[in-house]
């Protein structure tokens, strides 16, 4: 910076100018004097006031220390824009201010931010160190878990080392204020001021600043039409950034733009950017402290993400804080799970709690207990928590759940496989899922009526059964019991198909203690039912039980489906053909549909009867062999990973909640693409779908235990029914 010459007015009063001039040495541009467009929030975030202010030139040492004092306060809200770059100023004085102001203060900003986020980190990889360490000393700590000296030693450096880098951040001196205050004492700070022609003061611009005009209560103008403009920007803007400005202006979060921009404009806090249909909002210090300008969209964004891991019964009430205050002091501590933050964190329906699980399992071998690695430590941690919970103050009115933390993770916690800590999450005691008592008796109804007309279309396309009901219409003396004793056998056995699938839900229930609710039929066009929904009301013990409870309906169901068909496929076999035309029909397109229920139909009638080039055809079948080809495709498309189905249920146990959902989110996408480009006809994927993504999109309730992993048998299970669906929902070729 070099002063270009003195001006006097007529008051006698000396003015300096000052121009930016480019160097080729770093130390000649050490001094420089900055507008003092700074606003009481970057005074209060520095805890500094503006009168102990001091002006430093030597910029090698400012630069070479770690400060973060120095901060915009100019927050571009409604657009990334520069403030004007000349400024009315009174005609004696005249102050070139150079755009490279405004990209220090930027600068200066991204840095802050920068170091902010380096401190979070630290802070968690010291958290993580100490709580190895703790874990590593506890008496029931497992054999892998034992650190050898050098080891903890390492870790103990480790820590240190960080401690002091936090250390050292905290007790770096405070940076030079960039405003420049007129007193003698700041020119005798600023060697380059004092080294210029003896004057007996500098004197500064008189021009306003933004802060001034707050402080002096003259705001800066700006024109009913360019609110206008302000308040259609707005209208454009994120819900969680129209929320946050509504906060700074001391207004309800649900307030309409109108209403934020008039306040904002009143206040003196929103002003014209420069370029057109730009504007830019001075925040609160309250806001710069606070950080919410920061934090609030990242906060937005988690929650939503762990909103579609976890159910909405889940928050149904928010969960008290005194209530978790209670369970840190009464539950938690060396003999159940060990907190590793004093404060939990807040989480759509419930809390978040970090720390490592204090109960080890072991077995006795000649009266002493040897500690080992067992898949069922999660379920011991549980037993302990409910056995302390119980008998604490908050018993009945929290639940606890042991599983993996659902937050998204950082790009270096995946790197270093630190993305999959087990937590604790705490919500209210009831998370059973609720709907009004007339929905399920209404749909069920639907579904066995959905049944009864399936059973009497099958007989629709039978010409001798269309011409025998035209002869009982000219005939009002004949009764249709005839057509209900041949419907009734598709109708009954299809449904006792379903019924089967909801009995082994049933059995496992009973067996593990699962609280279920009735099942409900939901209706379908194709095959008379489209499923059964049967609720989980409470929580299954772990991740073994939501898997058997979960492939038990299906099993039972295929089993039932496959008898059927095998058995009415023989039947219509060694059938005579006076019995053959009264059978009920289905189009050759449904039947090729399944690539297993088809094959085996082609199989034992034999003569390719699901070759023939229409396939619009109709082919006569025993009514066991119609329901049992119905009930094959219905249970393999309830084990297709969807949202709360069975299937659903059981992707939950092999790829936990996290990547369940993407999981869940290709099958859809396949099932769609199936639908729209010809490799489903029958359109039977494509409606499964949507009826999915309509009634049993959510994902289920948490189970006690979602740590523990499943054993090998139950994977070989699982693998041999996902052979089984992509058989059964594969067209023949």
């Amino acid at each position: 910076m070099t002063k270009l010459s003195k001006q006097t007015d007529d008051n006698d009063k000396v003015t300096e100018v000052f121009v930016d001039e480019p160097t080729t040495s770093t130390t000649n541009n050490n001094s420089r004097i900055v507008r003092p467009f700074l606003s009481r929030a970057l005074q209060k975030l520095m805890r500094k006031d503006p009168g102990d202010s001091t002006t430093t030139t030597d910029t090698d040492n400012a630069d070479n220390s770690s400060t973060t004092a120095t901060a915009t306060v100019v927050t571009d809200i409604l657009s990334s824009s520069s403030t004007d770059g000349e400024k009315n100023v009174n005609s004696s004085e005249k102050i070139i201010v150079s755009q490279a102001d405004i990209l220090r203060a930027l600068a200066v900003k991204t840095r802050l931010e920068a170091e902010k986020m380096e401190v979070l980190l630290t802070l968690d990889k010291i958290n993580k160190l100490e709580s190895r360490l703790l874990s590593a000393s506890s008496k029931d700590a497992a054999p892998s878990r034992v650190l050898s000296e050098e080891e903890r030693a390492n870790l103990v450096r480790d820590v240190q080392i960080l401690k002091n880098k936090l250390n050292a951040t905290s007790a770096v001196a405070s940076a030079p204020s960039l405003i420049n205050n007129n007193n003698n004492n700041n020119n005798n700070n600023n060697p380059k001021l004092s080294s210029n022609e003896d004057t007996t003061s500098s004197t500064q611009s008189t021009e306003p600043s933004l802060d001034d005009n707050i402080n002096n209560n003259k705001k800066p103008i700006l024109s009913y039409e360019k609110q206008l403009e302000a308040i259609s920007s707005m209208d454009k803007l994120p819900q969680p950034i129209r929320e946050m400005m509504a906060k700074s202006a001391g207004l309800p979060t649900h307030s309409n733009s109108t209403a934020i921009i008039t306040k904002l404009a009143e206040e003196g806090r929103l002003y014209e950017g420069e370029m057109e249909g730009q504007f830019n909002m001075i925040a609160n210090a309250e806001d710069v402290e606070n950080a919410d300008i920061f934090v609030d969209m990242e906060f937005a964004e988690i929650n939503s993400f762990i909103s579609t891991l976890l159910p909405s019964v889940t928050r149904k009430e928010p969960v008290p804080m005194e209530y978790v205050d209670a369970f840190y002091k009464e539950v938690l501590g060396k003999d159940t799970f060990q907190p590793n933050e004093r404060n939990p964190r807040p989480v759509p329906g419930g809390y978040l709690i970090r720390g490592t699980s204090m109960v080890k399992s072991s077995k006795k071998i000649d009266n002493t207990d040897i500690k080992q690695d067992a898949a069922d430590e999660g379920d011991l941690l549980m037993d302990s928590i409910d056995k302390k919970l119980l008998s604490s103050s908050v018993a009945n009115k929290l639940r606890a759940y042991y599983i993996l933390d659902p937050t998204p993770p950082s790009g270096e916690e995946i790197l270093n496989d630190e993305d999959e800590y087990p937590v604790l999450l705490v919500t209210n005691y009831d998370i059973s899922p609720t709907t009004a008592a007339w929905v399920k008796p209404t749909v069920t109804f639907l579904g066995l009526t959905s049944i009864a007309i399936f059973a009497l279309g099958a007989f629709a396309f039978n010409a001798d059964i269309i011409d025998k009901l035209s002869a009982n219409a000219n005939n009002p003396d004949d009764n249709l019991d005839w057509l209900y004793d041949l419907s009734l056998p598709l109708a009954s056995s299809l449904l006792a198909t379903q019924l089967f699938h909801e009995l082994g839900h049933i059995i496992v229930a009973a067996k593990d203690g699962i609280n279920i609710g009735i099942p409900t039929l939901v209706p379908g066009f194709q095959f008379g039912l489209t499923g059964g929904i049967t609720p989980i009301k409470s929580s299954p013990r772990d991740l073994k039980s939501l898997f058997d409870f979960a492939i038990a309906g299906p099993i039972f169901g295929l089993v039932a489906s496959m008898i059927l068909l095998y058995t009415g496929l023989a039947m219509t076999a060694f059938m005579d053909s006076s019995a053959l035309e009264q059978l009920p029909t289905v189009p050759v397109e449904i039947l090729r549909s399944s690539a297993l229920g088809g094959g085996l139909i082609d199989y034992l009638l034999g003569d390719g009867v699901l070759n023939s080039p229409d396939e619009t055809q109709l082919i006569k079948l025993h009514p066991y062999a119609i329901s049992g080809f119905s009930g094959l495709v219905l249970n393999a498309l309830s084990l297709l990973p969807i949202g709360n189905t069975d299937g659903g249920r059981i992707c939950i146990t092999f790829f936990g909640r996290s990547f369940s959902r993407v999981v869940q989110g290709t099958t859809i996408l396949l099932l769609v693409l199936a639908g729209f480009f010809g490799a489903d006809k029958a359109n039977t994927l494509l409606c499964y779908a949507i009826f999915t993504q309509c009634f049993q999109n959510e994902a289920e309730i948490p189970c006690r235990n979602e740590v523990d992993e499943l054993d090998s048998f139950r994977g070989i299970v699982a693998i041999g029914m996902s052979l089984i669906v992509v058989l059964t929902l594969m067209p023949l070729p």
